[in-house]
């Protein structure tokens, strides 16, 4: 009976399962590292990976939370390191260009330099920012998507468009989001199948 204030708290509280699952995959991490890291905001942190990826919880790590900025993430980059996971995947930007509107060639700027902290021969999957359904938002997530291109071909790293399958016309399909700029499972489902395509594990 002792047993159950310990148990029940992991089971039923989300945040402090996530908690618990992040100590267990360090530890685990040390002796068979994960096959994935994922860094970013809500686009990521709102992805079930573990049970996306594979049917071992441990596979992949989830280090994303709603809202990060691209400085935000190099933090997550920092934690990212200790997992020694084969394959980062980055995903980040949308809230620096479109809720904090900040300046595009300050943003390259602050992306660049998490990409130069990226470590040498670490296997990563650069994701473009996807579109919204927004119309306003086009524009400027397609100038973003090119400086992110150029800035990821400066490396052997892995470029995911997710948009031309999930977007028309630069426009984000409601048959793929909950909100006009977040993912449905649906999307999800797709942006599974284009990690697994890129890195061979299908």
């Amino acid at each position: 009976m002792a047993l159950i204030p310990i148990f029940v708290p992991v089971i039923f509280s989300q945040p402090v399962r996530e908690a618990y699952l992040q100590i267990v995959n360090r530890q685990i991490a040390k002796i068979a590292p994960p096959e994935f890291v994922f860094i970013g905001d809500s686009l990521t942190a709102n992805g079930n990976w573990r049970w996306l990826l594979s049917r071992n919880p441990f596979s992949a790590v989830n280090l994303a939370e709603p809202g990060a900025t691209i400085n935000e993430v190099s933090v997550q980059l920092v934690k990212a390191r200790a997992y020694h996971a084969e394959f980062l995947v980055v995903l980040v930007g949308s809230n620096d260009l479109l809720v904090l509107h900040r300046n595009v060639h300050q943003i390259v700027c602050n992306y660049a330099s998490l990409l130069d902290n990226i470590p040498m021969g670490q296997k990563t999957l650069i994701t473009l920012i996807p579109y919204t359904s927004f119309p306003n938002d086009s524009d400027l997530i397609s100038e973003f998507n090119t400086e992110i291109v150029k800035l990821s071909n400066r490396s052997d790293w892995i470029v995911v468009d997710l948009n031309p399958y999930i977007s028309k016309d630069a426009i984000l399909l409601s048959s793929f989001t909950t909100d006009g700029v977040h993912f449905n499972e649906r999307a999800y489902q797709i942006w599974r199948d284009e990690i697994l395509k890129r890195t061979k594990l299908q």
